[in-house]
């Protein structure tokens, strides 16, 4: 994706339209499977203040309300954040909170210090150094980071990203966090994990979500070739996709010396 203010704002939002929320079964299970990778890797969630950065729908800071004594998110799409606050009304949590805004916009001063811990997952709101430092200076103890590692299969959008001269990859996401790291000297614990998710979805919605992944990647959809290739894939009126990725979760201790 072109990584501008408006394709952000158009793919989030659209994507919030058929997102899986938090406490369905299959995104609750891969949560928690990360979350117990995490406390293996030292990151202990217990009566912490936590700041969920790109937050989304809530999918990490609803269910660690559970256990932490308070979570902020912050997120950049008004849909997802939608999302977020039907389902802690829904689910009547107390301890969580969301806020609009992008990463980049927050002023640092407003979150120094507030944190015990700073999560940031599969998101593009870390992308810089300046990035990761204001992410270390709001948590007190540790920073945790999930994100693409350099694998994103899915047959059915490598053919039609093809057929549009684009090539469907996984986006930059840890590669540039950990060239930070290792910039700033920071020692850091990392576990690579696998991971997959069906779809199933009309024409007519997969269509819709294929013509905005094109578009914020600057190019036109075919639309008639696009209709025709779904067919492919139908079975009882529904597009089927599978994805396959692998995801890169680091954690690591903020260092008493990082600039606050």
């Amino acid at each position: 994706m072109i990584g501008t203010r408006t394709n952000e704002k158009i793919f989030w939002n659209h994507r919030a339209e058929n997102y899986p929320l938090p406490f369905a079964r299959d995104p609750l299970a891969k949560t928690r499977r990360i979350l117990r990778i995490l406390e293996s890797m030292g990151a202990d969630f217990k009566g912490r203040r936590i700041l969920d950065i790109g937050c989304g729908a809530g999918n990490y800071s609803l269910p660690l309300a559970a256990k932490t004594k308070y979570v902020l998110g912050v997120d950049s799409s008004p849909a997802m954040l939608k999302l977020f606050r039907a389902e802690r009304r829904r689910r009547r949590i107390t301890n969580a909170a969301c806020a609009l805004s992008r990463w980049s916009d927050l002023p640092a001063d407003k979150l120094r210090g507030r944190f015990d811990i700073a999560l940031a997952s599969m998101t593009m709101a870390i992308k810089s150094r300046k990035d990761l430092l204001k992410m270390e200076a709001a948590a007190i103890e540790r920073c945790v980071y999930i994100g693409w590692a350099g694998l994103r299969h899915n047959t059915l959008m490598e053919q039609v990203y093809g057929a549009h001269g684009l090539e469907y990859r996984a986006p930059s996401g840890s590669e540039t966090v950990l060239a930070e790291l290792r910039a700033l000297g920071r020692k850091y614990t990392i576990r690579f994990i696998r991971d997959s998710w069906d779809k199933k979805l009309s024409p007519a919605k997969t269509l819709r979500e294929i013509e905005i992944g094109l578009r914020v990647n600057g190019v036109k959809i075919k639309t008639e070739w696009v209709k025709g290739f779904l067919k492919r894939f139908m079975k009882k009126n529904l597009v089927k996709q599978n994805t396959t990725v692998r995801k890169a979760v680091i954690t690591w201790r903020v260092p008493t010396d990082a600039p606050r």
